[in-house]
C-alpha cells in the first residue's frame, strides 16, 4: 500500500499522466496507471502469437487482446476500471503466465500477479489539489495497529497451520493495565488464503482508520467510530487428518453443502476447538459470545454464516460479504451464480431463524453485503434479506455501488461492517 507516496511528477495535464501502479516491482515501468483511471500494460514477448489479458470480474470479464508492435512488446490500454485491487494474468499462445512487471498475491488457487487501481481523486488532475487518502491506505493521523504472524498446531488436520492476527494500535501501551478486546474472525474467499485480507484488503489500515474515525475520509461519512478489536484471519480451506465422529460432527458441515468438497470440511472444526481456544491464550481477548464476531467474503461468507448460526453459543455478531449461500453457482463459479429460491427462513441452517424472538434476543449484529455490479449476488442477497424481514428477523443489508465480485466490494462492506460491532 504505497499510493500516497507516488504523486504524479510529470508536467502533462490531466488524463495524461501516468505513473507505474504501486504494485510493480522495483523499477517496472509497467503497468502504468492514469490520472483519469485507465491503465496500460505492456510485456516483452517477440516470439510470441497471441497474448490477451485475463482477470478478476472488475478488470475484464472477458479476455481482451493486446496487439504488438515492431520490437515485439505487447500492449493494450484498458478504459476507467473500477479502482482498488484486481487480479490478472497473461495468456500467451494458451498458456497462463504471471506479469514479470507485477507482485504477485494468492488469488485462484496459485501465485497471481495483482494491480492498484487508483481512483482519480488519488491522482492530482492539475498538479495542485493533494492526492485524497482511501479508507484503505495508512493515514498520517491514524495510529496503527499491528499484525501478527501466529502458528499453532492442529490435531484436527493433523498439519501446523498459520493465521494472521491484528491487534488495535493501543494493545501494546495497555498491556500494563490487562485491557482485554472484543475479536473479529476473518474469513477469505475461495481460491485465497490467510494472507488475503492483509496484502489484498489493507485490512489493517481499513480497520486503523475506521478506529480513528478516519474510514470515511475517502467515502460520505456514514459510520460512528469502530471499536478497538483484535481481527484473526486463518485459512479457510481444512481437511481432518482422520475421519471425524459420525456421532459428533461439526455442526456447520450440514450447512455448506456444495462446498463440502473443496477442502473446507474441517475448517468448522478447526476455528471452534483450536483456533479460538489458541486465540484466547495468546492474546488479551473478551472471551465471551457478546465480544466474539464472525464475517468472510465469498466462500468464506458461506461459512461463517454456516459455522456462526451453527455455534451462536461462540457468536454474536454474523456478516457475509458477497456470501456465496445466496446464490445457486453454475460454472464452477460462485461470483456467476443466479438467484437462489431455495432459502426459507424457517427450515434454512437448521430452523435458527424460525423463532425471531430468540434469535434477534441472542445476535447482535446480522449484517449482509455485495456489489450492484455482481448483479446475481446482489439480487439474491437483497431477495433473502427480504425474506428475513418478512419473518421479523432484523439484518443489516448494503450493497455497494457499482463494485463486482472484487476486493473493492469487500473493502467497503469492512468498512460499513466493523464499525458496527459492539457498540452496546
Amino acid at each position: 500500500m504505497r499510493f500516497y507516496d507516488r504523486l504524479i511528477n510529470e508536467s502533462a495535464p490531466g488524463a495524461l499522466q501516468a505513473v507505474p501502479a504501486v504494485t510493480n516491482v522495483p523499477s517496472a515501468e509497467y503497468p502504468r496507471v492514469y490520472a483519469d483511471a485507465r491503465v496500460t500494460f505492456r510485456i516483452h514477448l517477440p516470439s510470441a502469437q497471441s497474448v490477451q489479458l485475463e482477470g478478476g470480474q472488475g478488470l475484464c470479464a472477458k479476455p481482451i487482446p493486446l496487439a504488438k508492435d515492431a520490437d515485439g512488446n505487447w500492449s493494450l490500454t484498458l478504459s476507467p476500471r473500477v479502482m482498488g485491487f484486481h487480479y490478472y494474468w497473461f495468456n500467451v499462445d494458451g498458456v497462463r503466465m504471471n506479469d514479470p512487471g507485477s507482485e504477485t498475491f494468492f488469488g485462484y488457487g496459485r501465485e497471481t500477479s495483482g494491480i492498484e487501481l487508483p481512483d482519480p481523486q488519488q491522482i492530482s488532475s492539475d498538479l495542485v489539489t493533494a492526492p485524497v487518502v482511501p479508507f484503505y491506505a495508512p493515514h498520517k493521523a491514524t495510529p496503527q495497529g499491528q499484525l501478527h504472524e501466529q502458528w499453532y498446531e492442529s490435531k484436527v488436520t493433523g498439519k501446523w497451520r498459520r493465521c494472521f492476527v491484528y491487534t488495535p494500535p493501543s494493545y501494546d501501551a495497555a498491556a500494563s493495565s490487562g485491557t482485554r478486546y472484543p475479536t473479529l474472525y476473518l474469513l477469505h474467499g475461495a481460491g485465497e488464503d490467510e494472507t488475503g485480507w492483509s496484502r489484498q484488503g489493507g485490512l489493517n489500515f481499513i480497520m486503523d482508520n475506521a478506529i480513528e474515525g478516519n474510514s470515511s475520509s475517502f467515502f460520505a461519512a456514514s459510520s460512528p467510530k469502530a471499536k478497538e478489536m483484535i481481527v484473526v484471519m486463518d485459512n479457510d480451506y481444512a481437511t481432518y487428518a482422520e475421519p471425524p465422529n459420525p456421532a459428533n460432527p461439526d455442526p456447520s458441515e450440514s450447512f455448506l453443502g456444495p462446498f463440502m468438497n473443496s477442502g473446507v470440511a474441517a475448517f468448522g472444526a478447526v476455528l471452534v476447538n483450536e483456533l479460538i481456544p489458541m486465540i484466547n491464550g495468546a492474546y488479551r481477548t473478551i472471551a465471551d459470545r457478546d465480544h466474539r464476531a464472525i464475517a468472510g467474503l465469498s466462500l468464506g461468507g458461506a461459512q461463517a454464516m454456516a459455522i456462526g448460526l451453527a455455534h451462536l453459543d461462540l457468536f454474536s455478531n454474523i456478516a457475509t460479504f458477497s456470501g456465496a449461500q445466496f446464490a445457486r453457482p453454475h460454472s464452477g463459479s460462485a461470483s456467476s451464480a443466479s438467484p437462489s429460491s431455495g432459502f426459507d427462513p424457517q427450515t434454512s441452517y437448521g430452523g435458527v431463524f424460525a423463532d425471531a424472538a430468540t434469535f434477534n434476543g441472542r445476535v447482535h449484529l446480522l449484517w449482509m453485503g455485495a456489489g450492484t455490479a455482481e448483479v446475481a449476488m446482489s439480487e439474491s442477497l437483497r431477495e433473502n434479506a427480504g425474506r428475513l424481514r418478512a419473518a421479523n428477523i432484523k439484518v443489516e443489508e448494503y450493497h455497494c455501488p457499482g463494485t463486482a465480485h472484487e476486493w473493492m466490494t469487500w473493502r467497503m462492506c469492512l468498512n460499513k461492517f466493523a464499525p458496527l460491532l459492539f457498540q452496546a
